[in-house]
């Protein structure tokens, strides 16, 4: 089970714990949670959500262990950072992240449940920001879904890189991806979602470039697409280019603010 301590402050004395958990961005589900299957402590004495605080008191909520139905396999990969809350994955390339009818076995989702099982974590798995399953690279996840919720306030620096073909030099695409129906391709279209991308080139060799990309947005296929609609697809992409199904893109580095600790996290795929 995960617990989260907060003392109580000045501007939030006189609250009652159901306010406070509200100020914490602790949901009305997950705090019906906590009382139904978890604790809530003032002091080290349970209290319920009507308490009043005062300055100074310690308040604890013990949230309930998550019920987990994925499947765990004995899969190696490396974790790039890890602390009580969450962690930063280095996803190797042709591994989809969670279980899909197309392949239901051998996912990340898989291999985390096995390591949660070896480590005694109950949870389920949270992925903060997924990448396709011919990516590779650094991909967080929450350990807990309160911390997932937390997460989704947070913004994620994330570099990419990728071999194009043609030579670029640096620029933006500011272009709406819209996805049409079940098909797996995304298009370029007004009907679609805002979506930015920033492009850099690290290194030009014959008639392709190694370039570096920040993600403003995060849609399914961004860079594939936006790369693609300015001329110069990833090398080896069937979908948005003319390749084989195998290309080099991968999630490089990520940076952000940790939402319990405020301390700045930045990883760089080794």
């Amino acid at each position: 089970m995960m617990k989260i301590q907060w003392i109580v402050t000045d501007e939030l004395h006189q609250s009652s714990i159901g306010d406070f958990a509200s100020f914490h961005k602790i949901s009305q589900k997950a705090l019906k949670d906590i009382k139904l299957h978890g604790d809530i402590l003032v002091d080290g004495v349970h209290q319920t959500v009507r308490y009043q605080l005062h300055v100074g008191e310690v308040v604890t909520f013990i949230f309930p262990k998550e019920n987990n139905q994925i499947s765990p396999e004995n899969i190696c990969f490396q974790i790039a950072y890890e602390d009580d809350y969450l962690m930063v994955i280095d996803k190797p390339s042709n591994m989809p992240c969670i279980p899909t009818k197309a392949h239901s076995h051998h996912t990340l989702a898989n291999a985390l449940s096995y390591y949660y099982q070896q480590i005694g974590l109950s949870s389920t798995i949270h992925l903060i920001n997924r990448l396709d399953k011919e990516t590779s690279g650094l991909m967080i996840v929450a350990k807990y879904r309160y911390i997932h919720d937390l997460m989704n306030n947070v913004h994620i620096y994330r570099l990419y890189r990728t071999h194009v073909k043609g030579k670029v030099d640096n620029g933006k695409i500011d272009l709406p991806i819209y996805k049409d129906g079940y098909k797996m391709k995304r298009i370029i279209d007004p009907k679609g979602k805002p979506s930015v991308t920033y492009y850099r080139c690290i290194e030009m060799k014959d008639h392709c470039s190694f370039v570096e990309c920040r993600l403003e947005t995060g849609r399914t296929h961004q860079i594939r697409i936006h790369m693609a609609s300015i001329g110069h697809p990833l090398i080896g992409d069937s979908l948005y280019g003319d390749g084989e199904g195998i290309f080099d893109l991968t999630s490089f580095k990520i940076c952000f603010v940790h939402p319990i600790t405020k301390q700045i996290i930045s990883v760089v795929k080794k």
